[in-house]
């Protein structure tokens, strides 16, 4: 138990380690930081950028865990910050979370679908490709192959 500065601190260093030191991805399983992770995810009174740290590093570990899978909550809860403004970096770490999960191994279709992801990476697909962000978009698009949907078509300037 610690206060919610503490908790959030702990979510976003284990979520760097984890997106930065692949080594350290089965020493957060086997120490049991899944089970913590999980519990900042969905801990009623956390704050939402401790839920969201928490979120982003369980779907980090789920992306480089073949055995390991998103929850529903957590990708649930980045999948929310695709339409938000951007705010210190939130955003950004969720669309890079969710798409590293989407292209990895761990992916589960099924599950995309019924969390509405698929059709978000679509739309986020449209949206940054209206905005001229072409490496963004080529993201999406592969992870949408990945999860087994055709190219998002878009259109052309005349």
């Amino acid at each position: 138990d610690g206060n919610e500065g503490q908790k959030e601190n702990a979510a976003c260093a284990l979520g760097n380690m984890i997106e930065v030191a692949s080594g350290t991805h089965e020493g957060v399983v086997e120490a049991g930081g899944v089970a913590v992770l999980s519990s900042l995810a969905q801990e009623a009174s956390a704050s939402d950028d401790c839920k969201l740290a928490a979120a982003i590093a369980l779907v980090y570990l789920a992306s480089t865990c073949p055995d390991l899978t998103a929850d529903d909550t957590c990708l649930s809860l980045l999948l929310s910050r695709l339409d938000q403004p951007e705010e210190n970096g939130w955003r950004r770490d969720s669309i890079n979370a969710l798409l590293a999960l989407a292209t990895s191994s761990s992916a589960c279709a099924e599950q995309w679908h019924r969390v509405g992801g698929v059709a978000a990476l679509q739309a986020l697909a449209r949206a940054t490709a209206e905005e001229g962000v072409e490496r963004q978009a080529e993201r999406c698009d592969e992870a949408l192959v990945s999860l087994g949907v055709r190219r998002v078509r878009r259109r052309t300037a005349a």
